[in-house]
Parts: C-alpha cells; structure tokens; sequence
C-alpha cells in the first residue's frame, strides 16, 4: 500500500483552492445573463406586455361591440328587404294597403323595434315635409326619410323629445307592383335591444359608452357596465361602420387588477432556476473529487497487478497504463484515448418472445431440429378458406356492398363480412362501431347477423335502429366513434341490401372494399367478447339542423318520403323548421308499394308533381330509400335535376366564400362549372359516387359538392357528408330568404337541352370491360376526351358521356347541348361508336 500522508508530499503538490475557483467562476458565468434576463423580463418587459395586453383587450371588446351594432343594422336592412320582396307584401301594397295597417302587421317580425312606419316616397320625395307629415316627429326623422329615399338608408340616428330618448333608422324598401312608387320604412330601435347588443355579459369587466358624433358634438346614447379610474389610460375608441356612432371602453379597476399579473411566479421561477445552478454546480464540487480520489487509489492499490483495472473517469487510463507499464519494467509511452479495455464478448444469437406460448426462448445458429419443427409448424398454421361462391366478387363495389338479401346475403356471408370489417377496425385501434338500418323487410336479420360478428371480433356496437343513413354518419361524428356500419340498400329495389362502411369519418371506398373480401375469404379474424349498447342520434341531428336553418317566410312542401327510412324524420324536421307540410308516402314499408326508392329516375316522381301541383305548394321535395339523395319539384311542377339545383347552391355558398372549391361528377352540367368560376370559386371534377365524392371534398377543403344522382355535401355549416334532408334544409332557407317562387330562381340560369341519366342495361360481370373497350376503339377528333370515369367527350356546343354503373348492371350514359338538333347530333355519334363494339347494345331516346 502506497504512503498517502499529505506531510509527505516527495515534491508534488496542489492549490488546495483551484477546484472551489473554478466553480465560482462557472456560477458567476451561469448566474449574470440569468440575473441580467430575468432582472430585464420583471422590470421592464412585464410590464410592458401586461399594459399591451390591457389595450389590446380593450380594443377588442370596443372593435367587437361597435361590429354587434353595426351586423344588427346591416341585419335589419336585409331582413327589411327580403320582407319587403315578399309576394304577399308586394301584393298588398300594389292594392293601396292601409301603411299603417300593413306596418302592424310587419311589426311583430322585427322585435328589435318599438315602432315602424312606412312612408311613401311618390309624395315625400317632392314635398317640404314639416314636423308632423306622415306621422315624422321632427326634422331629423324628415332627413332620414329623405336619405333612404337617396339610397343613403340604414344610418340610425338619436334624439331626445320632452326628456325621451328615441333612435330611428330609415330603410328603403322596393315597390315592385307600382312602378317606380318607393316606400321607406322608418323604424324606432328598442333601447333595451341597443343595451343587450353592447353588454359584455359581466358588469364588472368595465364600462361600455355609445356616443352620437355630428361635428365637434358628442352626446352619450347609452352605458352599460362600470369603470374606475386605472382603466382610463386604456379606454379604447372605436366608430361603428356607416354611421355617426362610436364605441367606447373602459376596462374596470377589477379587470385592470386581474391583467395586471403578479411577478410571483417569474421570481419563483428565477429561484428555482438558481437553486438549480447552485445545487448542480454544488454536486460537481461534491462528487468530482470524491470520483477522483478514488480512480486515483484504485491505479495506486492495482499498479503491480495484471487484473482487469475498471474506472469511473476515462481520463485517468492513460495515468493507470503508464503507471503499470513502470512498475513491470516497461517504458511505453501513455496511450491514446482509444487503448481501453476490450468489453467482454457478446453472445451471438437472438432473443424471440413467443406469444403463442408465452414463454422465452434462445435461438442460435445451432437451434435444434424440434426448435426448428416447431418454427415450420406455427408459420404453416392457417384457418380453413372460404369458398369464392359463398362471396361473389359482384356485390363488393366500387364504394359499398350490395346485393340479393336472401340469396347473396344470408346470414353466413353477413357473419364472414362482419368479422372482417370487426378485425380491420380493432387493428386501427378501434374498438367501437356505430350500427344502423333502413326500413327494409330483410334490414333487421342482416343487422342482428352483423352486431353477432362483431361482437365476436371484440367490438363494441352502438345500435342507433331504424334511420336513415345520415343520422349514421351524424352519429359517427356525435358519439364520439368515428366508424359505423349502416345496413341499407339504398336507392336500390326492395330485394336489394348491403352495407356502407365508415371507418375514421371516411366511407370506404375501393381498395378496402376488396381487403373486406379478401380478409373474410381467407378467414383471418380477430376474436374477443365485444359489448352491445343503444343510442338515439335524433334528438340533436333535429335540434342542431333547426338550430341551423333560419327561414323569414315559412313554406309549403309536399314531402315524398317514398316509404323509406326519412317517412317519420323528414316531415317533423320540416313541421319543427315552421314550413307546411304535406306527407306523401310517408309510412316506412320496406317493400316500398307505392313507387321505387330511387330518385334519380324522373318517372319515379310522377305522384309528387301532381300532389305539388294540386296543393299549390312552393315546391315538392323526395327522397331516396336511405335519405341520403335529394330530388325536387318546383311549384309549376318541373323537376330539377341535381346539377341545376347545384347552381343555386353555388350562388348561395361562394358568394359568401369566394376562392372555395366547389366539387361535381363527371355527369354534371358544364354550366355549373362556368357558374362556379363566375362567382369566384374553383370547379373541382370528381368521379360518381358518394365516397368519391367525399374523399375530392376531404382533399381540396371544398365548402360544396353535388352528385348528379342526387347526393349534395355541405362543407360549410354541415359536416360534408351527403345528406339529402339537411340539402333540402338549405334549398328551404334559400327560398324563404330570397322571397321568390324557385321557379323564378332557376329561370336566371342558362337552359340547354339536356336528358337525364339513360340506363343502358348489361351484365355486371361485363360492364367495365365493355367501357374499356369503348374507349380504346371510340373516336372523337372533334371533342376533347375525359376518362376519368368513363369517357367524356366536350364539344364546342355540347357534351356527351359513357360510363359504368357503380351500382347496378348497366352502363350510364348523358348528353347535353345547346339545341335539340345538336343534342341528338351529338347522341347519334355515341349511338354509332358503342355499335361498333357491341351491336346489341342501344342508347335509347
């Protein structure tokens, strides 16, 4: 053992301070830009923030509240307008109504009023109006009118008679039935409406001031609330557009105290991070000479040994190496920082966990042969296939599964389907399904054979009933699970079913359709004990879309549920939004006795254009089996087809949000797409199908989307889904806001002759090799070719296409044009194409 008293020190000595030095000067160096910051964010930057905050806070309550007013007059303008374009009021007062009369009437619309009086311009605008003409209290009520009468309406203005504040606001209404006669409504705003539009909702955030500006004079009108003087320096000023009123705020002492922040918490913060640097730098003076002082007598006691010398700092190796190398008579020299000692060998092979057994165990290059046995036995386990016929390649489409209920959806296909949509969905990590029906007679079977499997593949299932398929979607978006499975055969006959999937929010399409198959044939399915609930989406898909919709004049619908799955919601929805409604097969029969449930064929709506007409109804409205299409009938009874229903929608949704996408199908009207760039937006060309649909509305943020067939997606307001009633909704509120019939609003659209979707029955097995052909023989050198879906062919006047069903044997065909002469050119160039492939075949008149 070596002699380590300090008296013998044999020459070599140490400064017993420098390690306490050089950690002082690393605190010193840590502490002053940490002092230094934090000494610049509490004396100086705080403060500032906290007097910007303030500011900030009370321009945004002033900016907000001078925008409350200024939205409530531009809202009484237009509401006024509309009004005022009603048939009914226009009709009254083409007849020389009472004013006052037709005024009491108008009155109970507008709460926001006190009084309303309507005054006619053909004899205001070239009279010298005194006090007292027409009812007009004063001069400034005369200046009103006449401002209205100019065009400058909607400037309210205040004033106060015998003590009695009164603020008045003129608008100019429309004439439409007597010439160029104008009429101007002159309106006394309820103070109390004034005061709820500028409270802040709690008296003690401070004190909210409107004041009337003519010149250097400022009246105050109103106040609400109540400041202290800390908040006068951040009293904020805003003028309320378009008219002689300015907002102002002044935060409360209370609001002031709660901004202005304690500087607490940043000085607890500085003492942690000081006592951090202490207690760090503390630890290495602590714990660096005691590792040291240590790695030291280990080099010191071990210098003559051979034995593996392990240390703590590998700085000290070289120093044990050269030490050694002395003591055994050697004169190397120190060695790098790489000669370090050789770590033991590591053990080849690998380590596998077997989830089968539960239990470890090593593999090596050497396994034995009943290891490798047992290997070759669980890789060549599989469960016994299905046979292909018990799950025809047809009824897996484009976007859903579809097919005979009885004779190719039994029980046993339903349960190998279901297992395979459970085990996708528990692999997502998905554990919960949202599961619906239509009304059809084989409906129910196929949902409970549906929740059996997937309760055996572990899921839980939501059982939401008999709905139509967008209260399915709703529910996915409203329960919190995002995937469901809705049992329908859509616009199908009533021997048809099948499923639409939503997995994510997303309804699937393609690819997944086929892994569905794929997965049920080959058998590969998870397995657990799942849980079966209820729920009922309903009441707040009613309460959410009423909430929605505001209507200024109710209407009168027919409503053709056609005995589908909307028979009970459609007209409840309808009778809850205000609106008339006559019921027509609105009985839920899953044989549907009274007409087909699908839509889109044109002599499947004969009963609602002749109830529409008899009922003189402002317009008729059906829907498909499962609600998720729309088609609807004007009052003189024409049918609308989807894409010129679109462009009322365009007008409507672009107009607010112009540079918004706007999504089609291939079917649709080229008018609707010059209509969308018209307004500001972008035309977007999809292929047909709901789910296609869907995923171009996903993928471009589009606000709208229609489908020829009838499916309509809002993206703004609604959830982008297809959803027919809620389409209808808008339609309804378009209409009742407008205050034209929807004839008189479809007359502004460009007309072309047209047809509608011509079926052209074929084999499933065939129609897609039928349409391949078709476009690699077609020619056309006069058009410009589109096959994204099908073949398109654009002309200079018109357009003609050629396409595969999605849903059922048949090709689909469309032509539109700018005459008769050049539609039927243009259907006999296609007519003389298909021949050539296929003689049999015949496009139809």
């Amino acid at each position: 053992m070596t002699d380590r008293d300090p008296h013998n020190s044999r020459g070599v000595i140490a400064g017993k301070s420098t390690l306490f030095r050089i950690t002082a000067i690393a605190l010193l160096l840590a502490l002053a830009p940490l002092l230094a910051g934090f000494g610049y964010l509490a004396l100086l930057r705080e403060p500032q923030l906290e007097s910007r905050h303030i500011q900030t806070i009370s321009a945004m309550v002033a900016r907000q509240q001078a925008t409350s007013l200024s939205t409530l007059l531009q809202d009484l303008d237009l509401r006024l307008q509309q009004a005022a374009r009603a048939t009914s009021w226009q009709r009254q007062l083409g007849e020389g109504a009472d004013p006052e009369a037709l005024a009491a009437t108008l009155l109970p619309y507008f709460p926001e009023f006190s009084e309303l009086r309507l005054i006619p311009l053909t004899d205001v605008g070239t009279a010298t109006l005194g006090e007292g003409n027409y009812g007009l209290r004063n001069h400034i009520e005369v200046d009103l009118v006449r401002r209205a009468a100019t065009g400058e309406g909607g400037r309210p203005e205040a004033y106060t008679i015998d003590g009695e504040q009164f603020t008045v606001v003129a608008f100019l209404a429309p004439n439409r039935t007597r010439g160029e006669s104008r009429t101007a409504v002159l309106c006394t705003l309820r103070q109390q409406g004034l005061i709820a539009h500028l409270q802040t909702g709690k008296d003690d955030l401070g004190a909210v001031v409107l004041e009337q500006m003519f010149g250097n004079n400022r009246s105050e009108l109103l106040r609400t609330g109540q400041s202290g003087t800390d908040g006068l320096p951040y009293r904020a000023v805003q003028a309320v557009p378009d008219t002689a009123w300015q907002v102002s705020f002044t935060p409360s002492d209370t609001l002031v105290a709660e901004l202005d922040a304690s500087r607490l918490p940043l000085l607890l913060v500085l003492g942690v991070m000081l006592g951090g640097v202490c207690a760090g730098l503390l630890t290495v003076i602590l714990w660096l000479p005691r590792l040291v002082g240590r790695d030291v007598a280990r080099i010191i006691d071990s210098a003559g040994l051979k034995t593996r010398l392990h240390l703590d700092i590998p700085h000290l190796v070289p120093l044990g190496q050269h030490l050694r190398g002395l003591l055994a008579g050697q004169t190397t020299a120190p060695a790098n920082d790489d000669a370090r000692p050789t770590p033991p060998a590591v053990l080849t092979g690998h380590h596998l966990t077997n989830p089968l057994f539960q239990r470890d165990t090593i593999l090596d290059s050497e396994a034995s042969e009943d290891e490798e046995s047992l290997e070759l036995e669980l890789g060549e386990e599989s469960a016994e296939p299905v046979t292909a016929e018990l799950l025809p390649q047809h009824i897996f489409r484009a976007y859903d599964i579809r097919g005979k209920a009885d004779s190719e959806l039994g029980d046993t296909a339903i349960g190998l389907i279901g297992s395979a949509i459970g085990s996708l969905v528990t692999g997502m990590n998905q554990d919960t399904l949202v599961v619906g029906c239509d009304g059809r007679t084989s409906s129910p079977r196929i949902k409970r054979a549906l929740i059996h499997a997937l309760l055996d593949t572990g899921c839980r299932v939501i059982d939401i009933g008999v709905v139509p398929t967008p209260l399915l979607y709703y529910a996915t978006r409203k329960l919190t699970k995002h995937s469901g499975i809705m049992v329908t055969g859509s616009h199908n006959p009533a021997a048809d079913n099948g499923l639409k999937i939503v997995l994510d929010h997303y309804s699937v399409a393609g690819g997944l359709i086929q892994q569905i198959r794929e997965r049920a044939l080959a058998g590969d399915f998870s397995e657990g004990q799942g849980s079966l609930s209820q729920a009922d989406p309903l009441p707040d898909y009613l309460d959410e879309v009423v909430g929605d919709i505001a209507l200024t004049l109710p209407l009168k619908l027919v409503i053709d549920a056609g005995n589908g799955a909307t028979s009970e919601l459609a007209p409840r929805l309808f009778s809850e939004l205000g609106c008339e409604v006559v019921p027509l097969f609105c009985d839920i029969d899953g044989d549907f006795p009274n007409r087909s449930p699908d839509t889109s064929r044109e002599d499947n709506l004969g009963a609602l254009v002749t109830t529409v007409v008899r009922e003189k109804a402002d317009l008729g409205i059906a829907f498909d089996g499962d609600g998720d299409r729309l088609a609807v009938v004007t009052s003189s009874g024409q049918i609308l087809r989807t894409d010129q229903l679109m462009m009322l929608y365009v007008q409507d949704v672009v107009s607010r949000h112009p540079g918004t996408d706007v999504v089609f199908d291939i079917k649709c009207s080229r008018n609707l797409s010059r209509l969308v760039v018209d307004h500001g937006g972008r035309p977007v060309l999809s292929k047909t199908g709901h789910a296609f649909m869907k995923e171009k509305m996903v993928e471009t943020g589009a606000l709208l989307g229609g489908e020829f067939s009838g499916h309509i997606f809002f993206g703004e307001r609604w959830y982008g889904f297809d959803d027919g009633l809620y389409a209808a909704a808008r339609l309804v509120e378009i209409i009742s806001n407008q205050g034209d019939s929807l004839d008189q609003l479809m007359s502004v659209f460009p007309q072309t002759a047209n047809t509608p979707e011509i079926l052209i029955p074929v084999p499933e097995a065939t129609k897609f090799a039928l349409i391949e052909k078709f476009i690699e023989n077609a020619s056309f050198p006069e058009g410009k070719t589109n096959t994204l879906d099908g073949l398109r062919v654009d002309f200079s006047d018109g357009w003609g296409l050629i396409r595969a069903s999605n849903t059922s044997p048949a090709l689909t065909a469309r032509f539109e044009a700018s005459s008769p002469e050049q539609l039927q050119l243009i259907m006999d160039t296609f007519r003389v194409q298909l021949a050539a492939i296929a003689p049999g075949l015949e496009i139809p008149d």
